[in-house]
């Protein structure tokens, strides 16, 4: 019984470790996924149809290329196979998307609100009437849906979604998965992380970052957040909050932050900074930012020492 636990649990591996290479990969051949798992070709013979027959996988034929030799079949991972969801909330926008095996966006919403609506309360009622509008929308593999993700603009405890602290947003020690689960009434894991972070993990799967092992992401909106990548994988510190760079505090005689805090690197960098230094509203949000650039790249003075200035803290 024993043996039969172990086989059964080695092939499972095997089966998503095949997977895995497809998701992030591509259409690949058999070769190539001999290559990218290190399983035998009689092994990936084998866990390509399991694949094809779960209806996550599809095998075709190669193009002729002239080369001598039999080619190796083609795998490719079906879109709708299986399906996630992407949530994002950020302090003026709620957005959602399903996203298929390989990472192809399906169907996306987003709705953009005022900045101090966003309630806990209102968030997920947002979220859910999103995820309605996109089934509603007929959006493919809306019904194998194995997972949702949600991206928050807060420190994060990654062990259970708890967002732990979202100054910007005015969330203390809100369980995010557990709420949105119940709204949700899906039969699916809801995970939760820090926006920063899993952008940084994005550049590196899918963005400009990808072959990269070391990598510092910082991501900026009303808001600052960071996120890291040493020697190819995440580094979120032991409960999650690592590359947390928004709240380091950086001028001793700076302006109160959000957080409790003063003169953090958010309050120098930050939107409302820039908007406050070209003499514009601090909450005029995306109108008053793209009138700044407009203003800066027609050479009007305060704004380009706006720019200047904010530049240099980024430094």
């Amino acid at each position: 019984m024993d043996l039969g636990q172990r086989s059964e649990t080695v092939r499972r591996a095997n089966l998503s470790a095949v997977l895995r290479a497809l998701h992030l990969g591509g259409a690949l051949s058999r070769s190539d996924l001999v290559v990218h798992t290190g399983l035998t070709r009689s092994a990936i013979r084998s866990l390509v149809g399991e694949l094809v027959l779960a209806g996550l996988a599809s095998e075709v034929a190669p193009a002729p290329s002239g080369a001598p030799g039999r080619p190796s079949p083609v795998v490719r991972p079906v879109r709708d196979g299986a399906t996630v969801l992407a949530v994002a909330v950020t302090v003026d926008r709620v957005a959602a998307a399903l996203v298929g095996l390989g990472g192809s966006v399906i169907a996306s919403r987003g709705i953009d609100r005022r900045r101090e609506a966003g309630t806990v309360d209102s968030t997920v009622a947002a979220i859910v009437d999103l995820v309605g509008a996109l089934r509603s929308d007929g959006a493919a593999g809306a019904d194998r849906l194995v997972g949702v993700g949600v991206a928050v603009a807060g420190l994060v405890r990654r062990a259970d979604g708890l967002v732990r602290m979202a100054p910007n947003l005015g969330w203390t020690d809100v369980p995010v998965g557990e709420v949105l689960g119940r709204a949700l009434g899906i039969d699916a894991p809801v995970h939760v992380a820090n926006e920063a972070d899993l952008g940084a993990l994005a550049e590196l799967r899918r963005g400009v970052a990808t072959g990269v092992d070391d990598l510092a992401f910082v991501f900026g909106e009303v808001g600052v957040g960071g996120g890291l990548i040493v020697g190819g994988r995440p580094l979120t510190g032991a409960a999650g909050y690592g590359g947390e760079v928004g709240h380091m505090p950086v001028r001793t005689d700076g302006r109160p932050c959000r957080c409790g805090s003063s003169g953090c690197w958010e309050t120098e960098v930050g939107e409302e900074a820039l908007l406050a230094l070209g003499g514009y509203p601090p909450d005029g949000g995306r109108a008053a930012v793209e009138s700044l650039i407009a203003a800066a790249s027609a050479g009007e003075p305060r704004a380009l020492a706006a720019l200047e200035e904010v530049g240099r803290w980024l430094g």
